[in-house]
């Protein structure tokens, strides 16, 4: 940053590209002017003030923000995150009261992790799955008042878990969607059509829809679209996480440099992790092609497609992962441009965020990534990151190194490290 002046709370950004989130191309001659966490504007170059700070990236792509829309956050991932360029995270599945004073320590500290959209709880039946995460229901009644609580408490949506029966799962979505909040849902007893006849928001996994995971017709897929359409419920596929249990034994993991990044509890539990000994990879494998093959046909539909990964389970770094889902996308056949999309302001608008991020906009919150390349035309440079920016403040790669690091001695006291080690004991 050149400092040519004493308005410090306001500087501007001048790349070689600019993405802002919605058009089918990056701009070239514009620069965005940063009024301490807001976007003041974005001007041609030429009307940039000679007296204010600037920030120049020749060779480079300016993109919103990341956001990733299926994390279970532990506090050791923030670094990473905002490393990766990830600047907003959805969390759908943690402890309430922590999760809830992550957001706000987060919110009052720029540079510990991204900005958090949370769900508390897993809303699970009454065995639940994940003892940390998860929230046991033993009714109807027993959604509603969990649900109730949990908006009260300030959660910004709710997360269905797959033991929830269809008058639970009716119930959890009216109560939560009487107090203004979306829902989200990994499905299991319900069935896909009944959870959408009662009003869910979106899907995670792809749960439930099960010619997604099958060799199915087009008129059978084109039947569960078309139900999506009517309804407009998203789907968030997390793609990444089944093409990391469906090649386990794949070595190249194994010196995969993101690991650097992880802390290593969750490593440790990645190496224990039984699934990636599977009877049957072949099936998995196959599945995988199923998956991308039913999210073309649905994104080429109209099907509004989120982009999430399921971070931290087995081989899913923070941050890092996205850029693999991002990946993904395109090798299904996504045109870049729609899958950095679904990244970023496709994300926000599933978040009820649209307002605030994922857009480089005025008055939007000054959350960028900046990447060496255009990964428009070739979506690897999605990687190649430069410079990364939340609410208004460069986050410095030395010091998230440095924080990461401080880490590693202690095994972190939150939902998703104590569920990990409760699934190997």
């Amino acid at each position: 940053m050149n400092t040519r002046t004493n308005q410090t709370n306001i500087y501007a950004i001048i790349p070689e590209e600019l993405w802002n989130g919605i058009s089918e191309n990056p701009a070239k001659d514009l620069a965005v002017i940063v009024n301490e966490k807001i976007i003041q504007d974005i001007i041609p170059v030429h009307m940039v003030p000679n007296d204010i700070n600037t920030i120049k990236l020749p060779g480079c792509t300016l993109l919103p923000g990341l956001i990733d829309a299926h994390v279970h956050y532990s506090s050791v991932m923030g670094p990473a995150f905002l490393l990766a360029g990830v600047t907003t995270i959805r969390d759908v599945g943690n402890d309430l009261h922590w999760i809830l004073k992550e957001r706000s320590f987060n919110e009052s500290n720029n540079d510990s992790g991204p900005s958090i959209v949370c769900c508390g709880h897993l809303q699970d039946g009454p065995v639940k799955y994940w003892p940390n995460m998860g929230r046991a229901n033993i009714n109807a009644d027993s959604i509603r008042s969990s649900v109730k609580e949990h908006i009260n408490a300030g959660v910004d949506a709710i997360k269905l878990y797959t033991s929830l029966d269809v008058e639970m799962v009716y119930a959890g979505i009216d109560e939560a969607h009487k107090l203004g909040k979306p829902v989200t849902a990994h499905l299991g007893e319900c069935s896909v059509e009944d959870a959408i006849s009662a009003g869910l928001d979106c899907i995670e996994h792809l749960s439930g829809c099960r010619p997604a995971w099958a060799n199915s017709t087009q008129k059978e897929d084109d039947a569960l679209i078309d139900l999506l359409l009517k309804h407009n419920v998203a789907i968030d596929p997390t793609l990444v996480v089944f093409d990391r249990v469906a090649k386990g034994l794949d070595l190249v993991f194994e010196r995969d440099n993101s690991r650097n990044w992880v802390h290593p509890s969750h490593l440790h539990y990645w190496n224990e992790y039984q699934l990636f000994i599977r009877t049957n990879p072949l099936k998995v494998q196959q599945e995988i092609l199923y998956l991308k093959r039913f999210l073309l046909r649905a994104h080429q539909s109209g099907v509004t497609t989120a982009m999430g990964t399921d971070t931290p389970f087995p081989r899913l770094a923070p941050g890092f992962s996205l850029h693999d889902e991002i990946a993904s996308y395109v090798d299904a056949g996504i045109k870049p441009v729609d899958a950095l999309r679904s990244a970023t302001s496709v994300n926000a608008k599933v978040l009820k965020k649209e307002s605030v991020i994922g857009k480089i906009a005025k008055g939007f919150d000054a959350d960028f990534v900046a990447v060496k390349g255009n990964p428009i035309n070739d979506i690897r440079d999605i990687t190649k990151t430069e410079l990364v920016i939340r609410k208004g403040m460069v986050i410095s790669q030395l010091k998230m190194q440095k924080d990461l690091k401080s880490t590693f001695d202690n095994i972190p006291n939150d939902a998703i490290t104590l569920d990990f080690f409760d699934r190997i004991k």
